[in-house]
């Protein structure tokens, strides 16, 4: 599958088809590495989905607050050359191009089908992601989709893999029982559950500082509420 020029090739029953990436859907499976029982997803996107559209889509579909910074490294599909893509920041040196400004259906191919996401360079949240398959879209559907999964994410902010691995056995320390989220549940996940936040609201406010962007169409009012988390969860 390749798309430099904004067409895919899909291959059915032995024939390859070229398509437009508008018509096609793209399933990602993403797995939270060093988690025992392993955490993990699978999403549909648009075949037209940035890398700013799939991280938006994995932070909701994983249950991520969105507080942190995150990276895509990913090979190169001809080259094999280290690709990184992150979010600029206006005031500090940032080398990493935009993820918003790439197609996810020029870089991943049946070949080149998988990237690491991180989250959160403190608690270190690394995540495999990788293309699993290639669908004809439907127009009935609206995407992006949660279509399987297992499992709640660690809390945002709980110390990584290792504290989080206490909390999944019952071993954590009583201040970090009482700080959990009242009812959390380790072994709880409904992909019919998961609510997709608009990619392009979410880069208003994360790239140019807009607080009435807000995060999800359904938000009121927005900017409130995204200030206060992003003081408490910032890093």
């Amino acid at each position: 599958m390749t798309t430099t020029d904004g067409r895919s090739k899909l291959r059915k029953g032995g024939r390859e088809m070229v398509l437009p990436t508008q018509v096609l859907i793209l399933r990602f499976r993403i797995e939270l590495r060093e988690t025992e029982p392993l955490v993990w997803r699978e999403i549909e996107v648009p075949g037209d989905a940035t890398f700013w559209d799939l991280h938006v889509a994995i932070q909701d579909a994983m249950g991520w607050q969105d507080y942190h910074l995150h990276r895509f490294t990913v090979p190169h599909p001809r080259t094999g050359k280290e690709l990184i893509f992150g979010i600029h920041n206006l005031h500090q040196d940032c080398d990493d191009p935009p993820s918003w400004a790439t197609q996810l259906a020029a870089v991943f191919t049946w070949r080149n089908p998988e990237a690491l996401y991180e989250y959160d360079f403190g608690d270190n949240w690394r995540h495999t992601v990788r293309l699993v398959d290639v669908l004809r879209r439907d127009f009935k559907v609206r995407y992006p989709r949660c279509v399987a999964g297992a499992r709640a994410c660690p809390p945002e902010d709980c110390g990584g893999v290792h504290a989080y691995a206490e909390i999944v056995a019952g071993t954590m320390d009583e201040d970090t029982r009482r700080w959990l989220p009242r009812g959390y549940d380790p072994a709880r996940f409904d992909p019919a559950t998961v609510r997709f936040s608009d990619p392009s609201r979410r880069l208003a406010y994360s790239w140019y500082g807009d607080p009435e962007a807000g995060d999800t169409p359904d938000e009121e009012p927005p900017a409130k509420k995204r200030r206060a988390s992003r003081a408490a969860g910032s890093s």
